[in-house]
């Protein structure tokens, strides 16, 4: 009697559940039955157990179990794994399942999410080999899928299309969207296996792919690139086998993503593209002095042309300062030809500013024998609009840096630092340089000098000459009424005498009282008051030539505290005559011109020690001298 045999087929487990919830052990033992000499017995557990008399038998029915049970599994990635998609491709293998299964149990289908991601989810198909193939093919030919690859760059997104044609990839019976939100993508949507089939070899073809970024001064190459020189990019696209696409950069900048399939390839292209751009591109250099006399609004317009033109611009750093100005030719010819034709008007408008500045403000420096000297009109202009960047020169041609919050300037040769002053003239008056600033409105300032300054040191010298005694302040005296009114005596007498000196001002002194300063101060010189202390050389006001004569108390009473003061005056002598004192005004300076007169008498004419002067506005109270 022959011993039984036996032969163990280990299948997944969700197999084993299949058969043990389906009829396939029924239907074997009935086919077993039919189709061999030999029993052959079924039986399932956690395995499948077959049992036989025959060896041959045992093999053609472990044969038949492996061949028409299956276990399938297919993943879904991406858009597929995920809500809703995941649920519509549950419900269509669910009805595909149900339609299947009528009847009996033929098929199982289970959706499982894979661990560690939620992305992937597996689908499993357990049953009789025939249908779980048949929906399977469901599953990949007819239900359709979306799948998501990113892409390494923005700018792949506007030309897919042209990156599909580089990389040879055919896209029948599928669709490819690309998209930049939320991020750089492209979305592959069709049949399951198709997508999938895509999805892989298109991911492949990209990671292959070489990129490179270029970067051109100026956004003129992006202009320039998408219309006249559209052309000329298109053929180094198709002669290297390249993209060429416009890249986001800097409002100052021009860059180009190149993709190509082959390093060598993405090379030449850039270089040709440089070459390109290159040939129509010049660069002007405006230094500080060609740029100097655009105003604020000029260097506007240059900045606002030069980007109409997408011209690059930026600050020389070579130490002259100014601009370099690159890009396309045309464009750089036209800020070129802005910049001629504008400076020569701005140079002419200028000097016309300078011009009526220049009667309006005086800037002053205070020169190293400390007298203030005026700065020319080009400097004055600067230092009133603030334009002291590249500093100052002054008439002797020195040069000068600025310090406005300080009013000082500093010397660049020998460091030494000067004072600055700025005088702010009236319409019908000029301020002396000498004099301080004064507020508006203010026609009267008395002004004490440092006993360090020149100005103070001047003064006291010509006194002490012929006066010993202590001074105790010097005033300096501007009033606006009086000096006007001298100025204008001043041109007149000098128009009058113009081929016999001129004007004559001469530095006199006067002694007065405590009682008489504030009108003298105030209203000048009155004549009225002549004979008050001399009238031996005429009826007008007396200057002497020495500052003893006028120091004499008898002309500089002294006050309650026992000083004295005498005025330094300005007087116009122009051209004198011996006085008397039964003179009222100067005699005529020729019979045959009776109303021409001589400008002033004096004590003696070879050598004159005093002077006597009849009207007002012929001297000017310059300086208060204080002394005891």
């Amino acid at each position: 009697m022959k011993d039984q045999l036996y032969k163990r087929i280990k299948l997944p487990q969700d197999l084993i559940v299949f058969i043990k919830n389906s009829r396939v052990v029924s239907k074997y033992q009935t086919d077993f039955q039919q189709r061999f000499k030999n029993p052959v017995f079924l039986e399932v557990g956690k395995d499948v157990v077959l049992s036989s008399l025959c060896s041959r038998d045992l093999d053609e029915a472990t044969g038949a179990v492996l061949n028409d049970l299956s276990v399938e599994i297919e993943k879904l990635r991406g858009a597929a794994a995920v809500l809703p998609n995941v649920d519509k491709i549950k419900q269509i293998l669910t009805k595909a399942e149900n339609e299947v299964n009528c009847g009996e149990l033929r098929v199982m289908v289970s959706f499982i999410s894979e661990l560690g991601t939620a992305s992937v989810v597996k689908v499993r198909l357990v049953g009789y080999t025939k249908y779980v193939n048949e929906l399977r093919e469901h599953l990949l030919n007819e239900i359709i899928i979306e799948e998501v690859l990113d892409l390494v760059h923005p700018e792949l997104v506007n030309c897919f299309d042209d990156i599909l044609e580089l990389i040879s990839l055919k896209t029948s019976n599928i669709s490819m969207k690309a998209t930049c939100l939320p991020h750089p993508s492209v979305t592959v949507s069709g049949p399951c296996r198709l997508v999938q089939d895509t999805h892989s070899a298109l991911a492949s073809a990209l990671a292959k792919l070489i990129f490179d970024i270029v970067v051109l001064d100026g956004p003129g190459a992006l202009h320039y690139f998408s219309t006249d020189g559209k052309k000329e990019k298109e053929a180094v696209e198709r002669l290297f086998h390249v993209c060429i696409r416009e890249k986001q950069g800097s409002n100052q900048q021009s860059s180009f993503l190149f993709v190509g399939l082959t390093r060598d390839g993405v090379d030449e292209a850039v270089t040709k593209l440089n070459i390109l751009f290159e040939d129509r591109c010049s660069t002007k250099i405006f230094t500080n002095e060609d740029l100097k006399d655009l105003t604020e609004d000029g260097m506007k317009d240059l900045r606002k042309l030069a980007q109409q033109q997408k011209l690059y611009i930026k600050e020389n750093p070579q130490g002259q300062g100014g601009l370099i100005i690159s890009g396309l030719k045309a464009g750089v010819g036209q800020v070129v030809q802005m910049v001629d034709t504008a400076i020569p008007l701005r140079r002419e408008l200028r000097v016309k500013e300078e011009d009526s500045l220049y009667l309006r403000v005086a800037w002053c420096l205070l020169a190293p024998n400390e007298s203030w000297e005026r700065l020319p009109k080009a400097e004055n202009y600067d230092l009133e609009k603030g334009n002291i960047a590249n500093g100052i020169v002054d008439a002797k041609g020195i040069k000068w840096t600025v310090n406005l919050q300080k009013t000082e300037a500093r010397s660049r040769a020998s460091k030494k630092a000067a004072k600055l002053k700025r005088l702010e003239n009236l319409i019908d008056f000029t301020f002396p340089l000498y004099w301080d600033s004064m507020a508006s409105g203010e026609n009267l300032k008395e002004v004490l000098l440092d006993p360090q300054s020149a100005e103070y040191c001047t003064v006291l010298k010509r006194f002490r000459k012929t006066v010993k005694k202590t001074v105790l302040k010097i005033v300096r005296v501007q009033n606006i009424h009086l000096r006007r009114a001298y100025e204008a005596k001043s041109k007149h007498i000098s128009d009058k005498n113009r081929l016999e000196g001129g004007a004559g001002e001469r530095l006199l002194y006067h002694g007065t009282s405590q009682e008489s300063l504030d009108s003298i101060k105030t209203g000048g010189f009155n004549r009225s008051f002549s004979g008050r202390n001399a009238t031996a050389f005429g009826l007008g006001t007396y200057f002497a030539v020495d500052a003893s004569y006028s120091a004499n108390s008898r002309y500089s009473t002294p006050a309650a505290d026992g000083f004295q003061t005498v005025f330094v005056a300005r007087v116009l002598t122009g051209v004198f005559t011996q006085g008397r004192s039964d003179m009222r005004m100067p005699p005529p300076l020729s019979i045959e011109e009776p109303h021409n007169r001589y400008d002033s008498l004096v004590d003696r004419i070879d050598n004159p020690s005093m002077f006597v002067v009849f009207h007002d506005d012929q001297a000017y109270p310059d300086y208060l001298i204080t002394f005891s």
